[in-house]
């Protein structure tokens, strides 16, 4: 979870590498959205359930959205962790974005 000002507190998704995590100043991030409609169909966003790794209501994770933040403005303590075949949608949506075939190390 995370404060991000305007978007209001809400799950985030860390997307930067567990060495640069380690850091003591910033993430990168993308942001999650409830709203389902329109965008949960678009390649550049990845869907979940609530219950799915801490999640407590249905979001998209908005791949085209990363973004810095600060670790002061996230909770101490994570409310999940995706899974393999999750983490490998997200980059497999963030690949979309940029035009190119990724895939997680």
């Amino acid at each position: 979870m995370a404060d991000l000002g305007e978007a209001n507190r809400r799950p985030i998704i860390i997307v930067s590498r567990e060495a640069l995590n380690r850091g003591d100043r910033a993430v990168s991030v993308l942001c999650t959205s409830q709203r389902l409609a329109v965008r949960s169909t678009l390649a550049l966003r990845v869907r979940f359930r609530a219950g799915e790794f801490g999640f407590t209501k249905d979001c998209v994770a908005q791949c085209e959205n990363i973004f810095i933040v600060g670790k002061d403005v996230l909770d101490a303590k994570p409310i999940g962790t995706l899974d393999d075949s999750a983490l490998r949608s997200v980059i497999k949506a963030i690949g979309n974005v940029i035009d190119a075939d990724c895939e997680p190390n």
